[in-house]
């Protein structure tokens, strides 16, 4: 039942809670089920106007599945910025990093030389994206294993799709990434996804 209205949720509180949600998931001290119930509880109790629980309403709708197969070779994570996305990429960049956990990829996974920033505020090339560790910096693409040179959006190569699909059958890896797209869409309630269902996380492979 929703909590009466002079003590509902405001804007700091809500980050607060879902910081401290994220973190719990993400090091296996919360379970999937307790995460989304907090989810909802911020949906149902925040203040009147909440762009957080806006965010959260939108996206706890794909609570229960998974994802269809992702390896399309389309257009890349948009933003709304009147014709410019890289406009509102710039912008975004100089906010501070949240200081969330970070998690880099397993040794079977064959992408151990990937680390990825759940507090990251950069949507490119996808939401979470993989920082090499060591040489030239580079981004990974979580979802279609696309290669970018830290500072352009030109693709330089691919990560095969078995590695991929190995990262995503990594449960941790799979909490860490529901955590951090959370995250995203309660910090950037204005954000377009190029999907229509964001919280639906790529299908387990055997």
């Amino acid at each position: 039942m929703p909590i009466n209205e002079e003590h509902r949720l405001n804007s700091a509180a809500i980050d607060i809670y879902l910081m401290t949600s994220s973190v719990s998931l993400t090091v296996g001290a919360l379970p999937w089920s307790q995460y989304l119930l907090r989810l909802k509880f911020v949906r149902d109790n925040a203040e009147a106007g909440s762009l957080q629980a806006s965010s959260i309403r939108q996206i706890l709708h794909s609570d229960d599945a998974d994802n269809e197969e992702e390896w399309p070779l389309i257009g890349s994570e948009h933003i709304d910025t009147n014709g410019n996305p890289s406009a509102l990429k710039d912008s975004l960049l100089e906010k501070d990093n949240t200081g969330l956990l970070h998690f880099q990829a397993a040794g079977s996974t064959g992408l151990s030389q990937w680390i990825f920033h759940q507090g990251d505020v950069d949507f490119f090339p996808s939401i979470p994206h993989g920082h090499t560790t060591s040489g030239r910096p580079k981004k990974l693409d979580a979802y279609r294993g696309w290669i970018y040179p830290a500072d352009k959006d030109k693709q330089v190569g691919r990560e095969p799709r078995g590695k991929i699909i190995a990262l995503w059958n990594d449960e941790k890896f799979r909490a860490f990434a529901a955590a951090a797209l959370v995250h995203y869409a309660s910090t950037f309630p204005n954000y377009i996804w190029r999907v229509s269902k964001p919280m639906r996380l790529p299908h387990r492979h055997p």
